[in-house]
C-alpha cells in the first residue's frame, strides 16, 4: 500500500464534511436530561458481549456495586475475556480519541483518570455541540424516528420508523394512531389512508424516508398478498378474533408491499435493516436476497439497505450491481468487523457504480460513539483505496472521487438534502 496516498486520503476523510446515514443519537435535550456519564454508563454494542459472555447485563452486574473502584473490577473481568472484539475497540478508540486514554488498553492504572474525563467533559453545555459539529464534522444525522416523536432539526434529518404499522391488527397499535390522527380505522381502506396522512405529516416536517427493521422478529421474506385476503385478515382482527401466524405474516407482507409504493409514489427513501442481528437473532431472517420480490415489484422506490447485509455483504454487492433502485450503506459495519468491511468495500467498488454507496453510519446512542465509529470507518476508507489504487487498477482520481462520494455526495443527492 502507498503509505503517502493513504495518508492523503485519510486527511480528506477528516476534512470532508460527512452525512451520518443512519443514526440513533439520543437528543441532545435528552443527553443532559440524563445528567453525566461514565465509564460505565457511556457503552455501545459491546453491551451485547457483555450478555453474551456473562449472561447478564452490565446493569445487573454492577447492581452490587458500591462504587467505582467494585464496578472497575466487575468490568475488568469481563474485558480479561472479551478485550479482542471489535465492539470493545470502538469503546477502546473512543477513550483514546476523546478522553486522553494513556496507552492502548483501559487497565488498572488509567481507568480512573478515563472515568473522570467522562465525567467532566459530558457536563460540560458545549461538549455535545463540540463532538457532533466540530469533531465528528457532520452535515447531519439521518436519525430513526418512532411514530408520534419529534427530533432537533440542527442536528437531525428524521426517517420515520414504519415497524409499528406492521402491529395494525393488534388493537392497542390501532388505537394509537386512532388518537393521533383522531379518527378510526374501520376497515383496510382507512387504515391505508391513515398510514399515508401519518407518512405525509412527517414529510411535511422534514423526514425524508421510512425504515423498517422487522428483520429482528420476523423474516424479510415477503410475497405479494391480494387486496381481498388482506382486507379479510384485518376484518376478522378488528372482530377480536386471534390470527394464525400465517395470517399475521400475509397481513404484513401486504403492508410492506404498501409501504414500498407509498415511498416511490411520495418520493420517500425507504430504508431496510439487513444483515446483523442482536444476541440470538435468527441470521437468515435478515438476508438481504429475501428482499428480491419487493425490489423487482417497486422499480421506482429507492431502498437504502442497511449495515452491508453482513454476513451477506457479497450477496448485497450483487444486488448493488443489478438493481438500479438499490443504495447499499456501511452503516454499523466498521464497529461490526473492520477487516470485514474492507473486504466489502473492496469488492463493492469492483461491483457497484460509486452513485450508490453510503460510506458512513454511526447506529449509535452518544456523540462520543460517533466520533469513534467515525475513525475506524475513515481509516478503512483510506486502507482500501489505496489498496485498490495501487493493486486493482482504480486511479487516485477515482478514488478521491469515490471518497467525496460516499461520504458527502451521495446521501445528499439520495436523501435530498440541501446543499
Amino acid at each position: 500500500m502507498d503509505s503517502h496516498f493513504r495518508d492523503e486520503l485519510l486527511g480528506l476523510t477528516r476534512s470532508t464534511k460527512t452525512v451520518d446515514c443512519h443514526s440513533h443519537t439520543c437528543l441532545r435535550r435528552d443527553y443532559y436530561k440524563a445528567g453525566p456519564r461514565n465509564l460505565f454508563n457511556l457503552m455501545s454494542y459491546f453491551e451485547r458481549d457483555i450478555q453474551g459472555t456473562t449472561g447478564k447485563s452490565s446493569a445487573e452486574l454492577y447492581r452490587e456495586a458500591s462504587s467505582d473502584e467494585e464496578r472497575w473490577q466487575i468490568l475488568q473481568r469481563v474485558l480479561s475475556r472479551t478485550r479482542n472484539v471489535s465492539y470493545w475497540r470502538h469503546n477502546v478508540v473512543m477513550y483514546k480519541e476523546l478522553f486522553g486514554m494513556e496507552g492502548d488498553e483501559l487497565d488498572d492504572d488509567n481507568w480512573s483518570a478515563v472515568n473522570q474525563q467522562i465525567l467532566e467533559k459530558s457536563a460540560d453545555p458545549n461538549w455535545y455541540d463540540h463532538v457532533t459539529t466540530e469533531i465528528c464534522n457532520l452535515r447531519t444525522q439521518v436519525r430513526n424516528i418512532p411514530w408520534f416523536e419529534d427530533w432537533e432539526p440542527e442536528y437531525f434529518t428524521a426517517v420515520l420508523r414504519m415497524e409499528s404499522a406492521l402491529q395494525l391488527h393488534q388493537q392497542n397499535t390501532r388505537e394509537r394512531l386512532e388518537a393521533h390522527l383522531d379518527r378510526s380505522l374501520t376497515d383496510l381502506s382507512s387504515l391505508k389512508k391513515a398510514l399515508a396522512d401519518l407518512t405525509e405529516e412527517y414529510q411535511q416536517q422534514g423526514a425524508v424516508g421510512i425504515k423498517l427493521a422487522h428483520a429482528y422478529g420476523r423474516t424479510l421474506d415477503s410475497q405479494p398478498v391480494s387486496d381481498q385476503t388482506a382486507t379479510r385478515i384485518f376484518e376478522s382482527a378488528l372482530q377480536g378474533e386471534e390470527l394464525s401466524r400465517n395470517d399475521v405474516k400475509q397481513f404484513q407482507d401486504h403492508l410492506i408491499f404498501f409501504l414500498a409504493g407509498l415511498a416511490g409514489e411520495m418520493d420517500l427513501v425507504f430504508q431496510i435493516h439487513t444483515g446483523v442481528q442482536a444476541n440470538w437473532g435468527h441470521i437468515p431472517d435478515s438476508n438481504p436476497l429475501l428482499l428480491l420480490p419487493l425490489l423487482r415489484s417497486h422499480r421506482n422506490t429507492r431502498f437504502d439497505l442497511f449495515h452491508a447485509g453482513y454476513p451477506f455483504s457479497r450477496e448485497m454487492g450483487m444486488l448493488g450491481k443489478h438493481y438500479p433502485n438499490v443504495w447499499l450503506n456501511m452503516c454499523w459495519m466498521y464497529v461490526i468487523t473492520m477487516e470485514g468491511s474492507r473486504q466489502t468495500l473492496s469488492e463493492w467498488i469492483d461491483l457497484v457504480p460509486g452513485e450508490r454507496l453510503l460510506g458512513f453510519g454511526s447506529d449509535v446512542g452518544w456523540p462520543e460513539m460517533i466520533y469513534a465509529h467515525l475513525v475506524m470507518a475513515r481509516s478503512c476508507l483510506a486502507d482500501v483505496l489505496a489498496t485498490k489504487v495501487e493493486r486493482d487498477f482504480l486511479s487516485r482520481t477515482a478514488a478521491r472521487d469515490l471518497l467525496h462520494r460516499m461520504l458527502y455526495q451521495n446521501p445528499v443527492e439520495l436523501y435530498g438534502l440541501s446543499e
